[in-house]
């Protein structure tokens, strides 16, 4: 991944892709994300950063976050079908192409050098736009074509976890603000879960780490802002449920383990 910059948060994009890439085959009923398989193949990546994405449990840590999304996504659709729908950080995200959304507004934000990365491999949709830029400078909110009655909902898929408290907080607070009604909805980890991500971002010899985490998700997003009107915390692994999936032991244990650990917060905007 030569566009990419070594050793930096933008490095950890092969992680989630090689997860869904390998649920393609192990887990098809999440969601298969056929452009991983692609992306990986043109990149000439021709193996994982370890062995354990191999395991089903390894495919099903990354495919199932954007199943999770899809899931949040239908919901809000129902009640604003004309919502504009936007990732933050949104890397080699592959989601809308998976849903099939060519009808609302789609904007991906990541780095300059993400946004050229993703330019290159993944095709941009007739109703979708790629903005450059750092989330934690808000400038990318006038970048959003949100109106009130239409709403719109946010993603931001592991992404939250390499910011620190402070700046997650303001940014939540503004995008509360500014996009009234709307929905941001993202994965975060406890204190416990962070120590375990940043142990697996060291296996891939990445010199990033998390910062990000939650110990009591309402009480710590509904002082971030007055606006911040509802919080839904699920399970990441579990609180969406996929029927047809038989797991293995392994992947059962896997799963017990993170109950603790990772999230999904549901983060709804006051509309006035």
């Amino acid at each position: 991944m030569s566009e990419l910059k070594k050793d930096s948060v933008e490095r950890t994009l092969c992680i989630p892709l090689w997860s869904r890439a390998i649920a393609v085959n192990k887990l098809p009923q999440i969601l298969p994300d056929h452009d991983a398989v692609r992306i990986l193949r043109e990149m000439g990546e021709t193996k994982p950063p370890t062995v354990l994405y191999h395991l089903e449990c390894g495919a099903l840590a990354g495919a199932i976050r954007q199943y999770d999304f899809a899931c949040e996504i239908r919901e809000y659709l129902k009640k604003h079908p004309k919502a504009c729908i936007a990732e933050l950080g949104a890397g080699l995200s592959c989601l809308r192409r998976q849903i099939g959304n060519e009808t609302n507004p789609w904007i991906n934000i990541d780095f300059p050098d993400v946004i050229a990365c993703r330019e290159k491999y993944i095709p941009t949709g007739k109703m979708e736009k790629n903005v450059p830029g750092d989330i934690t400078d808000h400038r990318w909110f006038d970048e959003i074509p949100f109106e009130k009655e239409n709403g719109a909902i946010f993603l931001a898929a592991g992404v939250l976890h390499y910011l620190t408290y402070d700046d997650a907080a303001e940014l939540i607070s503004a995008m509360a603000d500014r996009f009234p009604g709307g929905l941001f909805v993202f994965d975060y980890i406890s204190r416990k879960g962070r120590r375990g991500v940043n142990a697996q971002i060291r296996m891939t010899k990445n010199a990033a780490r998390t910062d990000f985490s939650m110990e009591d998700a309402e009480k710590e997003l509904t002082a971030m802002s007055s606006k911040v009107s509802e919080v839904i915390t699920k399970s990441y692994l579990e609180g969406y449920p996929v029927y047809g999936v038989r797991c293995s032991w392994l992947t059962k244990l896997y799963i017990r383990s993170k109950r603790d650990k990772f999230f999904v917060a549901h983060v709804e905007f006051a509309k006035e």
